[in-house]
Formats: C-alpha cells, sequence, structure tokens
C-alpha cells in the first residue's frame, strides 16, 4: 500500500465552503516520500481547505518535533516545527508554480497531493546550521567525543612540503 496517497484530497466533489483535515506523522512520511535529512519525527498536520469556485485555499499548520544528524557531531538532534504556510492552488491550461505559494493546475484535475508541500515545508522550516544549542555555561550539547576527534584531526595538519615552498615566493 501507498502511504502517501493518504495525503491526496480528491475535491471534485467537494461543496465549497471550508473542510478540515488532520494528520499525525512520523519517519514513515519521510522514508515514504525519501527525504534522507529527517531521521524521526512527530508532526501534528493541521490542513484547512477552502474551495471557492475557480481556487483553493489551503492552509497549513504544522506543530512538533523532527530528528536529524547534528551537522557538527553527526549524533542524533530533536527540532521544534511550528510553522503556518498558505498554499493557494488556481486553475489553468496548464501545471506551472506561479509563485513560492501559488500554484496553478489543468481544469481536469480532480484531486491534489499534498505531501511534497508537506514535505518542502518542514524541511525548510529547519535552520540551515543544525547544531547542539550550548548550555548557560558556553558548553555545546555535541558529542564530547566526536568533538575532541575533530579538534585532534584538525591538529593534525600538515601542509604538503610543495605548498609550503610556494609561501616563500614572492611576486615582484
Amino acid at each position: 500500500m501507498n502511504y502517501l496517497k493518504n495525503f491526496v484530497i480528491p475535491f471534485r466533489g467537494l461543496n465549497p465552503g471550508d473542510h478540515r483535515y488532520n494528520w499525525e506523522i512520523d519517519k514513515t512520511f519521510f522514508d515514504a516520500i525519501e527525504n534522507p535529512e529527517i531521521e524521526d519525527c512527530k508532526l501534528n498536520i493541521d490542513l484547512e481547505l477552502e474551495k471557492q469556485d475557480r481556487m483553493i485555499v489551503l492552509r497549513f499548520n504544522i506543530e512538533g518535533t523532527v530528528i536529524t544528524l547534528c551537522d557538527r557531531c553527526l549524533e542524533k538532534l530533536t527540532l521544534p516545527v511550528e510553522l503556518n504556510e498558505t498554499l493557494f492552488i488556481k486553475f489553468g491550461s496548464e501545471r506551472k508554480e506561479e509563485s513560492e505559494d501559488v500554484l496553478i493546475i489543468p481544469d481536469s484535475e480532480y484531486q491534489v497531493d499534498i505531501s511534497k508541500h508537506i514535505n518542502e515545508y518542514v524541511t525548510l522550516s529547519l535552520p540551515m546550521k543544525k547544531v547542539h544549542p550550548e548550555d548557560q555555561t558556553g558548553k555545546t550539547g555535541c558529542n564530547e567525543e566526536s568533538i575532541k576527534k575533530l579538534q585532534e584531526f584538525s591538529r593534525k595538519k600538515t601542509i604538503d612540503p610543495r605548498w609550503e615552498k610556494l609561501k616563500n615566493f614572492k611576486i615582484e
């Protein structure tokens, strides 16, 4: 069974107005969508779908936690996620993304797959640099053994003798 089909919403038979959906997602979602950046998660997705005559408005409210790897020590790192996003779906002749929050789909479509939007919103909500925070004393929350090994490798850095000789070369 395809897990991601749970995130396909048929809108053709819906009455105009507001419709609510809710999902609790975990690692299974990100495994199915093949996102290796997220190790595990516990997220609650609330979606309000507002159907209008020529447009659908999707309002996402996503809250929970995501477990990813620390960029410094490669240990698991838990990050909070709390975001609200709005996606406007308009009908047109062909499928295209007009902007980051406006999607145009053909009039012949009868359903929308929101899984890729959930993945995108959650992934983009994560910080660029994912590292364990420091405590009140300034000590990092990273794995101490990993940090020691990194410092050891950075000290053992030897310079290739050919490059060392180039340092003495002066251009006039």
